[in-house]
């Protein structure tokens, strides 16, 4: 499947470490930044300008929409789901880029860039107390 609605992220910063693009959402990791992509949008974050991450569970799988916030999230597949908090992003549509201050993501990641996330942006994991 070719993935031509995803805007191009000419300017990456850092090694890359790993990409992975699935049906309209990709996300990309380097040594310095995290890069989600869906169709027309692109989110840029550096990863020193993430405050935190949290497993976050969706209601509703399958061709759904949900509100999360101020952002509103297709759940067209059953993945894990992370609201990460950030100081600041730069968002890349059709129109241009421009920066957007603190705000949440919620998106899906595979559990391949959590220990990549962990290690670079120099978090530390806490086990779930049930």
């Amino acid at each position: 499947m070719r993935h031509s609605n995803f805007i191009n992220i000419k300017k990456m910063e850092g090694e890359l470490l790993l990409s992975q693009k699935r049906y309209d959402f990709g996300c990309t990791i380097t040594t310095k930044e995290l890069i989600f992509q869906k169709p027309h949008t692109s989110y840029q974050v550096r990863l020193e300008d993430i405050i935190g991450m949290v497993p976050f569970r969706l209601t509703a799988y399958r061709q759904t929409k949900e509100k999360a916030g101020d952002t509103i999230v297709d759940a067209d597949f059953s993945t894990h789901y992370y609201k990460i908090t950030v100081k600041q992003l730069r968002v890349i549509n059709r129109n241009g880029k421009y920066d957007r201050g603190a705000t949440d993501l919620i998106v899906p990641l595979d559990k391949r860039f959590i220990p990549l996330v962990e290690r670079y942006a120099g978090f530390t994991t806490l086990p779930l107390q049930v």
